[in-house]
């Protein structure tokens, strides 16, 4: 009885990992389809089909089928080489095939007989309509992901880490919420982001208590691309009852490379608000404010064509003043509690509650004097 309790909890298991490895690899990866045919249009069998990824060399082979018909899958988005090899006819080949994260690439071959002058080589673009899948979706390219600006806080207003997700509005129908101060990310017809799915690198990050995030999971300069589904997209997106994005981060290559960054922002960069200009301070000077960003990526080989290694790094320091505003008029409380939060490290000093009880003191007195 245990052995048998023990056999159906092991399948079980291997049962709902199976799933997760198939969704996983269906979030974070990208198919190549085709058929390879000879100069009448019959289809070609057992044609030896190789797909390489022209920055990290990885190969992956698969043969043409009885009707030749050929499927690779599960490959990284990158660019590929794709060639063709059958007996009888001349090596075919397709150049600077780019793969994007849940994309579904037909690519078809129309082999020459063996013999005849030079070979064939197939130039792959970027279809303008996908006839292989049925999902409403848009990609994120590389190249937006590095160019377009993303000053959109994590969680919503007051975060201090750029959110990549801001990038995902550039598709048709999301926005964001600003009717109220919610901030949210909006899918089509949605009224707030409760439903979202965000999955980095096939992995699903997204709270199911709180149907949120509560982490960044990747940094916008480790990002290499993401997929934004708003709609029609298939039953193994089971938890999403909103946008789904699929985050890809950059890996290694046979190449050395990577990128450093850094931005500053202080206060002669930002406007007092309201409750601020309230105060006697504002009179003399701005707010206490600063904002430092800094971080970057490097990745290359371990053993070229075989394993490779990336990092990255981001730190995001942020002081905002608190301002209070008792009676309708800023108190001397406030001031002492802004120059408080413009040295930060006084609060990590052993004598903190002596130099907090004697501002305290000062203000009181000041209090008294005005009223005197």
């Amino acid at each position: 009885m245990l052995k048998r309790i023990l056999c159906s909890f092991g399948l079980l298991s291997l049962l709902v990992l199976s799933i997760g490895i198939c969704q996983a690899q269906s979030a974070s990866t990208a198919t190549i389809i085709g058929r390879v045919s000879d100069p009448q249009g019959a289809m070609v069998k057992d044609a030896k089909v190789v797909a390489r990824n022209t920055q990290t060399g990885i190969e992956r082979t698969t043969t043409t089928s009885g009707d030749g018909l050929y499927t690779l899958e599960t490959l990284p988005p990158a660019v590929y080489d794709i060639t063709v090899e059958a007996t009888g006819f001349s090596p075919a080949k397709a150049e600077a095939v780019k793969l994007q994260v849940g994309e579904r690439r037909d690519v078809n071959f129309s082999l020459v007989i063996a013999g005849a002058t030079g070979s064939v080589t197939v130039t792959a673009e970027l279809p303008l309509v996908e006839t292989a899948k049925t999902d409403v979706s848009t990609v994120v390219t590389d190249r937006s992901v590095a160019t377009l600006p993303t000053t959109t806080s994590f969680n919503g207003v007051g975060g201090v880490s750029n959110d990549y997700a801001a990038l995902a509005t550039t598709a048709p129908g999301v926005k964001y919420d600003t009717a109220n101060v919610s901030s949210d990310l909006l899918a089509p017809g949605a009224v707030n982001n409760r439903g979202i799915q965000y999955n980095v690198d096939g992995g699903t990050i997204t709270d199911q208590v709180v149907s949120g995030r509560s982490q960044l999971g990747a940094s916008v300069e480790e990002v290499k691309e993401f997929q934004v589904l708003t709609n029609n997209y298939n039953a193994e997106y089971g938890q999403s009852g909103g946008l789904i994005l699929n985050v890809i981060t950059k890996s290694g290559t046979n190449g050395f490379h990577g990128d450093g960054h850094y931005y500053t922002r202080g206060r002669n960069l930002t406007a007092n608000t309201f409750f601020y200009n309230q105060s006697a301070d504002a009179r003399f000077r701005r707010a206490p404010f600063h904002k430092y960003e800094g971080g970057g990526t490097f990745g290359g080989p371990i053993v070229k064509n075989r394993s490779f290694f990336f990092l990255s790094y981001e730190q995001v320091r942020q002081a905002v003043p608190l301002t209070l505003t008792p009676g309708g008029k800023a108190s001397a409380t406030c001031r002492t509690t802004c120059w408080c939060k413009s040295h930060p490290s006084l609060r990590r000093s052993r004598w903190w509650p002596l130099i907090l009880m004697t501002l305290r003191s000062t203000s009181r007195i000041r209090g008294l004097r005005r009223r005197q």
